[in-house]
């Protein structure tokens, strides 16, 4: 009888320490599987602070030209402000513009198409033909798909409308206009463009 209480407490004692290194083996399976997938997120990250980082270098640019470009032309451009609230509206969608500005190689203050590597540089693509639109029905053969777009838009009057208490803020007489810009990627949804507005006074 002792032997074979033996043998029985040998093998318990096999078959536990396989299933010990199994369901180890397992968890170290799951941590490496989770290491790996945050790796990818902060490489994912990095990468997306790099283009979102070149995306604003080409709106303070197309910014810094407006600042020195005649207000008196610019008001010119103005459109009436449209019903929908521009940022909203789709991209290659009037009033909305493709940037009209020639583009000049290595100045990313002009043209309308760029890349972005990601390291963050900004290159402009000149050669595109102008008005090629930046959506999705653009053959590749064109626009690639990891062009990026910047368009422009001139409104008169504020982003939107004031409360009563506060429209004295606006001088009597004054014409306020805005200049909104917008970069986004071709197949972007309009949540990722990046929009900015500046407001002048003539």
């Amino acid at each position: 009888m002792s032997p074979s209480v033996r043998l029985d407490t040998h093998g318990r004692a096999r078959g536990s320490g396989l299933l010990e290194v199994l369901i180890s083996m397992g968890i170290l399976a799951l941590a490496a599987v989770g290491a790996v997938m945050g790796m990818v997120a902060a490489t994912r990250d990095v990468k997306d602070g790099q283009v979102l980082q070149g995306r604003r270098m080409l709106l303070e640019a197309r910014v810094q030209r407006l600042w020195l470009a005649s207000k008196s032309d610019l008001l010119l451009q103005a459109v009436d402000r449209p019903g929908t609230f521009p940022p909203e509206i789709p991209f290659g969608t009037a009033p909305w513009t493709l940037d009209p500005s020639a583009p000049v190689t290595a100045d990313v203050g002009t043209g309308a198409y760029f890349r972005v590597k990601p390291t963050g540089e900004v290159e402009p693509m000149t050669g595109v033909p102008a008005n090629t639109p930046c959506v999705d029905s653009t053959p590749d053969s064109v626009l690639p798909k990891d062009v990026y777009c910047r368009e422009i838009l001139v409104t008169k009057g504020l982003p939107r409308d004031l409360p009563p208490a506060s429209q004295a803020l606006v001088p009597a007489g004054a014409l306020p206009f805005t200049v909104w810009t917008r970069v986004f990627r071709k197949g972007d949804s309009l949540e990722r463009a990046v929009v900015h507005s500046e407001v002048f006074v003539q």
